[in-house]
């Protein structure tokens, strides 16, 4: 593998090039989520805070032990 340095100007813009990293990028359109979904995102986020909750419940009461 080589490296940045290995490469000439010459080689790197024709890499650029082939690669089209010169193009823009298409625009992001945010996501809408079907309800189901939704609910999923909401348990996961529900269930963090439950578990940083007992993270925190046990580091204390190591700490008091």
């Amino acid at each position: 593998m080589k490296d940045l340095d290995d490469y000439t100007p010459a080689e790197l813009q024709a890499l650029l090039a082939e690669e089209r990293w010169h193009d823009e990028l298409p625009p992001i359109r945010r996501v809408h989520l079907k309800p189901w979904q939704q609910w999923v995102f909401w348990g996961l986020r529900i269930y963090v805070v439950i578990m940083c909750v007992i993270v925190l419940w046990a580091f204390t009461s190591g700490i008091h032990a």
